[in-house]
């Protein structure tokens, strides 16, 4: 089977000195310290504009030397501006050793170069001739913004829509009940908690929040996300909405206390 270090290292020749490629890092899980047997290759390469297509087709030239590549899926369009991004299993590679490809162009302002530290970790370079992958400090005015715009949604978004959980519970829709119990109760509190919590990583969702939120507010919500059958939901969704309140209360009280 393929090493991880033996697709690292093929994708960095294969890159390195390519028309057009500034640099490549190793993000994800080794910008955190978090490598394991189940991790991915998650490689991120900065590019001019109309160089971005050749990176893809130089990595899937260097990925097929090593093995044949079983799936391809390109992302048609991603959240990101700026970012194209494709996935490749190897058919000689473990199947957790997925390469997750994201090609930024050096079009894209430093703000969506995934180069915030306290957001993105640090990651493995690779090589850096364009010297461009300094660590970018979080621009505090405008992820402020964000978060006072995504509390002020949260706070009419989760009373307004707990009705659509207790409805189809009501009804006996099990399916209906679970899936906007996920969307509607337990997601906003997520993001609120982190918001108290982990107010740099507030949109990161339940990734990661096992490291991001304190031990006692990760067991609430790991035990909130088990859901047996329509009555339990039901307890659960009373939970998590005291939670909310409960989180929300005192967010507005260290406001308070700040001034803010």
């Amino acid at each position: 089977m393929l090493e991880r270090e033996a697709i690292i290292t093929a994708l960095a020749n294969a890159l390195r000195g390519l028309h057009g490629v500034q640099a490549a890092a190793v993000g994800g899980s080794e910008a955190t310290g978090r490598t394991d047997a189940f991790s991915d290759v998650d490689l991120m390469v900065y590019a001019d504009d109309d160089a971005v297509e050749e990176v893809f087709a130089a990595a899937e030239r260097a990925l097929g030397a090593l093995s044949p590549i079983e799936l391809v899926f390109r992302m048609p369009q991603t959240p990101w501006p700026g970012l194209e991004q494709a996935f490749y299993r190897l058919r000689d590679a473990g199947p957790h050793l997925l390469v997750d490809l994201s090609v930024i162009r050096m079009s894209t302002p430093t703000s969506g170069r995934f180069l915030e530290r306290e957001r993105h970790g640090t990651p493995r370079v690779l090589f850096d001739d364009g010297g461009v992958l300094a660590p970018a400090p979080i621009d505090r005015e405008s992820h402020n913004a964000k978060i006072a715009a995504r509390l002020a949604e949260l706070r009419i978004r989760f009373p307004l829509f707990q009705t659509l959980v207790t409805r189809a519970i009501e009804r006996g829709q099990g399916v209906d009940a679970m899936h906007f119990y996920m969307g509607f109760t337990l997601r906003p509190l997520i993001d609120l908690l982190r918001i108290a919590h982990c107010p740099d990583r507030f949109d990161f969702g339940p990734r990661y929040l096992r490291y991001d939120l304190p031990a006692e507010a990760a067991a609430a919500v790991e035990e909130l996300s088990f859901v047996p059958d329509l009555a339990a939901l039901r307890d659960r969704q009373r939970r998590a909405e005291a939670i909310f309140e409960q989180t929300l209360r005192d967010l507005d009280r260290r406001a308070a206390a700040s001034g803010g």
